[in-house]
């Protein structure tokens, strides 16, 4: 009888993919290599190790006795899956230069033919005489024809008349390896296996999860539905703890570095500094800043992520702490992604900052002389530096810094976040993260697990709602805009209408812009038209925004460089053009800059020309009715969640999340929460953490290098 090995998962992780030709019989790990266009396919699928194949997780199940043979399709539209071989591949594209694929598949009863339109290029993915799995809802012609449109299709690797299987597996396509050879290869590696579960007995059976071992077996070789869904809960559970384990080990190395600037925190300062602005602090603002100001006060370097909706106060904040930490003769920098969001920042930090006679500088990469600015920070001289990524080119070297806050945190590369605040002269500097566009609480325990956090959760009194109102294409709906716009204007209130998002480039969004300052223009000759855009030289858009500030302008044409930082206490009316192509944060931040004074304020959603809400996506839609359903930012930040995942989301830090082989933030925020208590469980000791570290290091490296470098 053959000897097994452990099932463990850091020695599998050294059995490199190439020598995977037969498994030991013994604990002795020694097989044989494989063949090289194996052994190069499965590294093009980023498999590299025999850890890494078992971790290669099925995409979806298909149950066999519910393929349908197509002689056996009826009338009915409703979703079914066949089986069958590729017999032809044509691609014909239309005058409008739409693109249309066609397959014809065949089963042991008929032929269908498997349409795809746009560019999805399904034709290269698959060649003729293959088979493969076509999941969708199909049509029957009048001629007795059987279409099916933009069907999901996955390569059929089984052989059921030699092997006996009923729930199947779908893998991803891995070049020169058939589904039937890894899952023969998966069989084998599993069955000369033992089980060597990190985690300790007592969790297992307190929080009701399946041995590492038997997950692997079900993930892979399910008999049905529910076991597969047991494995799955047991292995997501596993990478969630992965993340605790790095975030844990990160706050241990935190927690354990004395080199931050201790700053004394004088109350007098506090009460000069309230007392001081035109409107009163909420709660949630003199929460956080009691729990930043505790931070300052700690050896330990802060590293703390402020949440806060649009129009929150975050800035307010902010700004307390920068002039606490020049109070005790630091520097103190605030790094902004735009020019336009830099300049705001500086004109209203500038006015809290003058009853402390605290100096504040703005630098830019537009900024014609920086050489002053450049040789205060190198002397040290204390004072509050605010700027775009101009604060961390080169030439650049802080002195004394102490406190760094970085607004849209989102928006900036993890080094270049890095370079304010990496350690000088044995000193770290404080970090605080800032957003405006709430992330969802998911999102936040996987992706920021290593930062405090706080959260501003409540409007300054007096804040507005805004109504928010969705306008089709039309002529007709033109008319009421053109109508409406005319309202806010007469009322002595100021306009911004900003112009559709193009994704390809700047260009064309200024292009646009373009056009619809000339319609304006056209249609309004007697009030003061202007545009905005971000290629404009620094000293045109900070007099646009000057005279917009002063009430001089009446209608302001934008492109989305305006979607955050821009506080116009008049402006009452925005108009977002071609709405569906605007992601929904996007057009919660748009909405955010109107409604900041006094007056009732008002946005409104424009479907591009000849668009109405049936002829665009149903991701669109979903978009449209959030945004005019709620102006919590929270809500629309899990809707958003929901609709987009966490690619886009998670901004700086979503590569991390694309090594997750199982775990979905969307899906399970329920077993992310079970692996937190898990981690944190009394019985959870030291060994089970240390090994969940281990293989964290190893199936997680981008996680790694987000955190540690």
């Amino acid at each position: 009888m053959k000897e097994k090995i452990d099932l463990d998962l850091l020695q599998l992780s050294n059995l490199k993919i190439e020598s995977l030709k037969k498994i030991p019989s013994s604990k002795q790990i020694n097989p044989g290599p494989i063949d090289k266009n194996k052994a190069s396919g499965f590294k093009k699928g980023n498999i590299n190790s025999v850890a890494d194949l078992i971790r290669f997780f099925p995409k979806k199940y298909i149950e066999r006795d519910q393929i349908s043979n197509i002689s056996d399709l009826d009338h009915f539209t409703e979703e079914v899956t066949i089986a069958g071989t590729i017999q032809e591949i044509s691609v014909f594209t239309t005058r409008t230069r739409l693109r249309i694929t066609t397959f014809k598949i065949k089963d042991n009863s008929g032929v269908l033919s498997a349409k795809w339109f746009g560019p999805q290029y399904v034709d290269r993915r698959f060649k003729n005489e293959e088979n493969v799995f076509l999941t969708g809802k199909y049509e029957i012609k009048k001629n007795g024809s059987v279409e099916m449109k933009n069907p999901y299709i996955e390569l059929n690797g089984y052989d059921f008349e030699k092997e006996d299987i009923s729930f199947i597996p779908i893998y991803q396509k891995i070049p020169s390896n058939s589904p039937s050879w890894i899952r023969k290869k998966l069989k084998q590696i599993l069955e000369n296996t033992s089980n060597s579960d990190c985690m300790p007995e007592i969790l297992i059976k307190k929080y009701d999860v399946l041995d590492r071992k038997i997950a692997y077996e079900k993930i892979h070789f399910p008999l049905s539905s529910s076991e597969s869904l047991d494995a799955r809960k047991r292995l997501v559970i596993d990478e969630f703890l992965y993340l605790q384990s790095f975030f844990y080990k990160s706050k241990e190395i935190n927690r354990a570095n004395k080199t931050g600037v201790t700053h004394k925190i004088d109350q007098m300062s506090i009460e000069l500094f309230v007392n001081n602005l035109d409107f009163s602090l909420t709660k949630s603002q003199i929460e956080v800043i009691k729990e930043i100001t505790f931070d300052m006060s700690m050896a330990t370097p802060m590293k703390r992520l402020l949440q806060g909706d649009v129009g929150s106060g975050k800035t307010v904040v902010a700004t307390f702490a920068m002039i606490t930490a020049v109070l005790n003769e630091h520097q103190a920098a605030l790094m902004a992604p735009t020019e336009v969001l830099a300049e705001q920042h500086y004109k209203t930090i500038v006015e809290m900052c003058k009853p402390f006679n605290i100096e504040t500088y703005l630098i830019t990469s537009t900024k014609q002389d920086k050489t002053e600015i450049q040789e205060l920070i190198k002397k040290g001289i204390p004072a509050i530096y605010i700027g775009t990524h101009a604060l961390i080119q080169e030439k650049i070297e802080f002195n004394n810094l102490s406190f760094v806050v970085i607004d849209e945190q989102h928006r900036f590369g993890v080094e270049q976040r890095s370079r304010l605040s990496s350690i000088k002269n044995n000193k770290t500097p404080d970090l605080l993260f800032m957003t405006a566009t709430p992330i969802p609480r998911t999102t936040a325990l996987t992706v920021y697990g290593d930062l405090e956090q706080s959260i501003i959760n409540e409007l300054p009194k007096g804040r507005i709602k805004v109504s928010t109102l969705f306008l089709e294409g039309d002529d007709e709906n033109k008319k009421d805009i053109y109508r409406i716009v005319e309202e806010h204007v007469e009322s002595q209130s100021q306009v911004f209408v900003v112009c559709p998002f193009i994704n390809e480039s700047e260009k064309l969004d200024i292009k646009a812009a373009e056009s619809v300052f000339k319609e304006y223009k056209k249609k309004f000759p007697s009030y003061k038209v202007e545009m905005l855009h971000g290629r404009l030289e620094s000293s045109i858009k900070e007099n646009i925004m000057k005279r917009m500030k002063e009430g001089n302008i009446d209608i302001l044409i934008s492109t989305v460089v305006i979607e955050v930082g821009i506080d116009i206490a008049n402006a009452s009316l925005m108009v977002i053009e071609s709405a569906e192509r605007f992601g929904l944060s996007q057009l919660h931040q748009l909405r955010g800059r109107v409604g900041r004074g006094t007056k009732e304020s008002e946005c409104i959603l424009h479907l591009s020309e000849g668009k109405n809400i049936d002829t665009i996506t149903e991701e669109g839609k979903r978009r449209i009715k959030a945004i005019v359903e709620t102006t919590d930012g929270f809500k629309i930040a899990e809707v958003d969640f929901l609709i987009r995942g966490e690619g886009t989301v998670l901004g700086g830090k979503q590569s991390g999340s694309s090594e997750m082989k199982i775990a979905n933030l969307r899906t399970d925020g329920e077993l992310l929460l079970t692996a937190q208590e898990i981690f944190n469980d009394e019985h959870s000791d030291g060994l089970f953490k240390e090994t969940l570290l281990k293989e964290a290091n190893i199936f997680l490296p981008h996680y790694k290098k987000l955190l540690f470098g």
